[in-house]
């Protein structure tokens, strides 16, 4: 009950979230920004897709556009100079960026610059073969800046190294956030010998701290991360301080323990449906390109991000090798009775792994959605992901579970160049299968006799 309540109260900071995504392709949202910061509202835009579509729109009050894709793929951003405040045009037009149909909606800022370039083309559909983006005597919704004629033949003769490079940068990404949340996930295995099904929403929790900070309270990025942080581990002391230890205590078996689990991940996620609704939303974050190299455009949270993955993945190694409480945690996950008798006390160490473990997951979904937008079952559609990485890496070893969800995000996201996306999670569990056909262990999982 205590923990509803932490809940509820947090939903008393809810602010009115995105639209969701069009099931029919990929949601774009184009926020403009005058030469001031200030949003550009009333300003006519065109955007081109991959599938040749011209779609129309306006920015509101707050700047931003709302433009229902028909497909992934490359699209242009084209502005009516005539509705562009005086004085001032993009940087460069049409506005051409990649999208994977992964993250769904699409965010693109553009900042009108003063002097920027006005010169009015005509919109052109990014599929048609030759598109010379010079003014045509159709008059539709004239666009500032350079011709876009380039952009479009660009986006058809994208090279194959271009695209696997991409895969891989975003594959990587992403599989060291999985793997962050991975960590938590296979030392609370080793320590209490529980699958705990609700640790999904553990990420899911962190994800929703860093939107109310950062989101509603409009907070530095890093304070939101740091918050989920320290909030994801008093989630994860709540959680076994109300919930695992009186059952342990209780003397239940390991079943019904996950049992439990599994009804505490469906009441906590539609908790977080009713406190922050059903749509999609969005940390704000600027998503231009800080880092590029060929066709690679990583944002400021995608380097930031992997940077605080690797550093706290070491941190953590670090601890179980040097620290006399990492050894005591590991003497525990090796044989619980055999450490108790040399007087270790092991409900402080399982203690201290669901604090970590809470921790490692809240700042792995702050990180997720700083990488893409979440929703209330976010933990869930990860859940699967999570347990593959850690039966695939190795089930108890905190390294292998990092290679296994690296492994797991490269698979997904390199897979969707030749396989439909939606089948991106079935190649993955493919691999893992196979991988466990091999060697039943995991990469990094140690034979154990049984009987």
């Amino acid at each position: 009950m205590a923990l509803l309540a932490f809940l509820a109260l947090c939903g008393t900071f809810q602010a009115r979230s995105a639209p969701g995504a069009n099931a029919a392709g990929v949601q774009l949202i184009v926020t403009v920004t005058g030469a001031d910061s200030k949003p550009a509202a009333k300003v006519a835009i065109t955007v081109a897709d991959a599938a040749g579509q011209l779609i129309k729109g306006t920015t509101d009050a707050d700047g931003k556009a709302t433009i229902a894709l028909t497909e992934s793929g490359r699209y242009g951003v084209y502005f009516d100079v005539a509705t562009l405040p005086s004085g001032v045009g993009p940087a460069a037009n049409p506005t051409v960026r990649a999208t994977t149909g992964n993250i769904s909606p699409q965010f693109t800022a553009i900042t009108l610059t003063a002097g920027g370039v006005r010169t009015e083309v005509t919109p052109a559909p990014l599929a048609a073969p030759s598109a010379t983006g010079t003014a045509s005597s159709t008059g539709s919704a004239a666009a500032g800046g350079e011709a876009g004629g380039g952009s479009a033949s660009s986006a058809d003769s994208t090279s194959f190294l271009d695209q696997l490079s991409s895969k891989i940068s975003t594959g990587l990404t992403f599989g060291l956030l999985l793997g962050l949340a991975s960590i938590g996930l296979s030392l609370i295995y080793s320590t209490t010998g529980l699958n705990n099904f609700a640790h999904g929403e553990l990420v899911t929790f962190g994800a929703f701290m860093a939107y109310m900070i950062a989101g509603q309270w409009n907070l530095n990025g890093w304070i939101a991360i740091s918050g989920a942080l320290v909030l994801g581990g008093c989630f994860g002391y709540l959680q076994d301080f109300l919930l695992w230890r009186p059952l342990r205590k209780r003397r239940l078996g390991m079943m019904q323990i996950m049992i439990v689990s599994i009804g505490l991940s469906l009441a906590l996620r539609y908790v977080f449906a009713f406190i922050w609704g059903p749509d999609r939303l969005s940390i704000p974050a600027n998503n231009d390109p800080v880092v590029s190299f060929g066709s690679v455009n990583l944002r400021y949270w995608d380097v930031v991000g992997s940077i605080i993955a690797i550093v706290l993945l070491v941190l953590v190694a670090l601890f179980f090798s040097f620290t006399r409480t990492g050894k005591a945690t590991r003497a525990v996950a090796d044989n619980k009775a055999l450490a108790a008798a040399t007087g270790i006390n092991v409900e402080r160490i399982t203690r201290i792994v669901w604090v970590g473990g809470g921790a490692l997951a809240g700042v792995a979904g702050a990180l997720i959605g700083y990488y893409q937008t979440l929703q209330w079952n976010a933990g869930a559609l990860i859940l699967l992901l999570l347990f593959a990485s850690v039966t695939l890496g190795g089930l108890g070893t905190t390294w292998g579970a990092l290679v296994g969800a690296i492994i797991i995000g490269l698979a997904m996201d390199v897979s969707t160049m030749w396989v439909p996306t939606s089948l991106k999670y079935v190649v993955a569990m493919l691999i893992m299968i196979i991988v466990l056909l091999v060697r039943p262990q995991g990469l990094l999982g140690r034979k154990q006799r049984i009987g």
